[in-house]
């Protein structure tokens, strides 16, 4: 297995992009035919050796007068539509079809290896679905496109039939393949994330130290990722922000969550609170603060009802807390609170109002201007108008360096929905290519 998980990783590294054209299309052929009804032998001979340059595997037919028109056309449009559809048998007959009725026409290479690619993703998908894993690794090695970065999805599927397998070593080996293999940083954490169930903490920094080699302009995010994943093994504090993250106040300012200075607090406890706080015990912090009204004591108490959902009295306790008198720091991180507290009520233009009077830290106002843009274009989404929807989420992308995959499944319904099928099929495409699943095949079959 050790040899099989290591060809895997050897053919994840080294299969090409794709294969390149082998043979003039009809359009490059103009040329030729023209001058073959003007029966220029000169400029014939000169086409036809520029045309073999360019196409070393190309050899123009015994009689050059079949090149006007004398090749299938419509064979070929349908040929492609049986492999699109998935009716490969159909398109391996209609070639055989076609070859009778033109004995000059040779299909194409890249023709030949987008079918026989289809053919094995098809017979690579049942192995997967039926847990076949020796089997997924001989169609994956043996069939050529299986393996490359834009089909990353069957290299994840695999690597989890060999973590269920219990092979464990083999897993960790197909995502390093990756992490070595692979140019998108999406696909690059996406990785990081999925290895997490099965590397050890000392495996797991390994590979976001290979991750940091290769993207070392992304290494604060590999650090966060690695903080986050670690944190949640019971390593290191996690730094997050965002209603879906605990806001911990910590010795060091990051988002969402600052320490006290801790100056003696006055009122309810607050020095007590903020240790309570930084050990993720809210309800303890909540009790400590019962009737605080120092401003250091409502800070530390706004944080700890945010995190226990009781969002409306977070907003409250910010705003006591406001108004008590914050030093610069914290009067930012308060306001910034306030600002996640009404992205969970879903109240996106009290959040922007806020964001618009607040010099908030770039990760702070990403963070904030991500959520904004997300929910209104749910929002308009909802209301159906669709273009709005597709501008908000594109701005968010370009906000935050990425989108989420239920949102851009909805994005690409947008473009369908907008009446812009090519897009619409384009994105679900992507989408599908990333992580196939039935949402995405949803998505494919809504565009046909």
């Amino acid at each position: 297995m050790i040899r099989s998980a290591a060809l895997l990783a050897l053919c994840l590294a080294l299969t090409p992009p794709a294969l390149a054209q082998q043979a003039p299309q009809q359009d490059e052929l103009l040329a030729l035919s023209f001058y073959v009804a003007q029966k220029d032998a000169t400029a014939i001979s000169a086409e036809v050796r520029r045309l073999q340059l360019k196409y070393p595997g190309w050899t123009p037919p015994a009689d050059l007068s079949r090149l006007n028109g004398g090749g299938p056309s419509a064979e070929i449009d349908q040929i492609y539509a049986h492999i699109a559809a998935g009716s490969h048998a159909e398109a391996r007959a209609l070639i055989t079809r076609t070859q009778a009725a033109y004995p000059d026409w040779t299909p194409p290479d890249d023709m030949l290896a987008l079918l026989n690619t289809a053919e094995g993703q098809k017979a690579l998908d049942k192995a997967l679905d039926d847990g076949q894993l020796d089997q997924a690794l001989r169609l994956a090695s043996g069939t050529s496109g299986l393996l490359r970065c834009d089909r990353v999805n069957n290299a994840w599927r695999i690597a989890t039939l060999q973590e269920q397998a219990g092979r464990t070593a083999a897993a960790l080996t197909t995502y390093r393949a990756i992490l070595s293999a692979c140019t998108e940083f999406d696909t690059i954490s996406a990785t990081l994330e999925k290895a997490d169930a099965v590397a050890d903490a000392a495996a797991l920094q390994q590979m976001v130290a290979q991750a940091t080699t290769r993207f070392p302009a992304r290494a604060t995010e590999l650090t966060d990722l690695e903080t986050r994943l670690l944190a949640g093994r019971g390593g290191a504090p996690a730094r997050a922000a965002g209603p879906a993250r605990v806001i911990t106040p910590k010795p060091r300012p990051a988002p969402g969550a600052v320490a006290a200075t801790p100056a003696p607090a006055t009122g309810a406890g607050g020095g007590s609170a903020a240790a309570a706080a930084r050990a993720g015990d809210w309800a303890r912090c909540v009790q400590l603060t019962n009737g605080a009204r120092s401003a250091s004591a409502l800070y530390e108490r706004a944080w700890c009802v945010y995190n226990m959902d009781r969002t409306m009295e977070a907003v409250s306790a910010f705003q006591s807390a406001l108004a008590a008198g914050l030093d610069a720091g914290r009067t930012r991180d308060a306001r910034y609170g306030m600002a996640l507290a009404y992205l969970k009520l879903k109240m996106p233009d009290n959040a922007a109002n806020i964001a618009a009077a607040t010099n908030f830290t770039r990760t702070q106002r990403v963070d904030i201007e991500r959520q904004i843009l997300d929910q209104r274009g749910v929002a308009a989404y909802q209301r159906k108008e669709y273009r709005k929807s597709i501008e908000y989420f594109d701005a968010m992308e370009r906000v935050s360096g990425g989108i989420r995959r239920d949102l851009a499944i909805l994005r690409a319904y947008a473009f369908l929905n907008s009446g812009n099928r090519d897009e619409a099929r384009r994105q679900f495409e992507l989408i599908n290519d990333q992580l196939s699943t039935k949402e995405s095949r949803d998505g494919l079959n809504a565009t046909d």
